[in-house]
């Protein structure tokens, strides 16, 4: 019995020593991710290598963090990819990747900066020809950024736009249930280093 208590004893300590040195690798990859971020987007990561798998990321809740950076790295991409007619097919995947990697995030704290940036592509898919419904979507992400925060300057801007432009093309929509443009509850200007957390 003593040497069953002294192995599981011992298989504690192993354990919890592996995990704080986990637990200690995620602030550096985080650090390090963001500064790769701001230099080349397209090759950050924010994932250390871990010894005991995803638990010091489930202890200390950074699958968020990660989610929401993930999204944004997305974003630049589609943002930063060139808008021809070799690059069409390209483009118009990495739009979509961006835009459920955004909608996937877009609640809570960040709610107000993923609908302003699932806003802007939309207005870039209207301003390609899109057609009406990316310019509605586009009214949508940007009022729903407005009710997430009301302090959002840039959504705001971006929402007064698109309804000065739909209104003078003709093609303005019409208010949501309540009066109100929006997408209700669908879901929740910039692309920036992320913001840190963990």
């Amino acid at each position: 019995m003593k040497v069953l208590a002294a192995v599981v004893l011992a298989a504690i300590a192993v354990f919890s020593a592996l995990l704080a040195g986990d637990v200690r690798t995620w602030p550096r990859a985080l650090t390090q991710g963001d500064a790769a971020y701001g230099v080349t987007p397209h090759r950050a990561s924010w994932s250390p290598s871990t010894r005991l798998g995803g638990t010091a990321r489930s202890l200390l809740g950074t699958g968020d963090d990660i989610a929401f950076r993930r999204a944004l790295q997305l974003y630049r991409i589609a943002q930063s990819t060139p808008n021809r007619l070799d690059t069409a097919v390209e483009l118009q995947t990495l739009r979509s990747q961006a835009d459920g990697a955004l909608s996937a995030v877009a609640h809570g704290s960040r709610a107000s900066e993923a609908d302003t940036l699932l806003g802007i592509l939309a207005f870039d898919e209207s301003a390609g020809g899109a057609g009406s419904n990316a310019a509605d979507s586009a009214i949508a992400d940007f009022a729903s950024a407005v009710r997430a925060d009301p302090a959002n300057a840039a959504a705001k801007f971006d929402l007064e736009l698109m309804l000065r432009l739909t209104e003078a093309h003709g093609t303005r929509t019409g208010a949501g249930p309540g009066g109100s443009f929006g997408k209700g509850g669908r879901r929740g200007a910039g692309g920036g280093v992320p913001g840190n957390g963990y």
